[in-house]
């Protein structure tokens, strides 16, 4: 039989899939950290969706729930990383689907092509994390 050494601050596997969490946080701060910045940028360039602005109530909620799941990435209950995954998904399948025929000529300034190849690629990346950590907790032996 095998052990799992462990210390003052719990197993190995333990501290490791905490530490995806904790990066996957910041990694989704950033991405909606960034998103905000452009919705604004927007708003005073002009150059805003009509239906997505820094008035909307849309808006609002997409950024409470954004934030959300970013405090949510840490937390280390199957369900949240669950959650935040699906929810990851979600904003991955609108950005490669729907987004793009919002992105008109208008909208597609430098800064408009930085934050939405950032963005994703921010997306992307607390996805692949999330992916991680949920494979160590599911893996891991206990």
């Amino acid at each position: 039989m095998t052990t799992t050494p462990t210390t003052a601050l719990g197993t190995l596997s333990d501290r490791r899939t905490a530490s995806y969490g904790r990066h996957m946080s910041h990694v989704l701060f950033a991405a909606f950290t960034l998103s905000a910045g452009h919705t604004v940028y927007a708003r005073v360039e002009g150059i805003e969706d009509p239906a997505f602005t820094v008035t909307t109530p849309l808006a609002w909620a997409f950024y409470a729930v954004g934030f959300g799941s970013a405090v949510l990435a840490r937390r280390t209950g199957r369900v949240a990383q669950g959650s935040v995954l699906a929810y990851l998904a979600a904003l991955l399948g609108i950005s490669v689907f729907y987004y793009p025929t919002t992105f008109g000529p208008q909208q597609q300034t430098t800064f408009g092509w930085f934050e939405n190849d950032v963005y994703v690629g921010l997306l992307v990346t607390a996805a692949y994390l999330g992916v991680q950590r949920l494979r160590r907790t599911t893996l891991t032996p206990r």
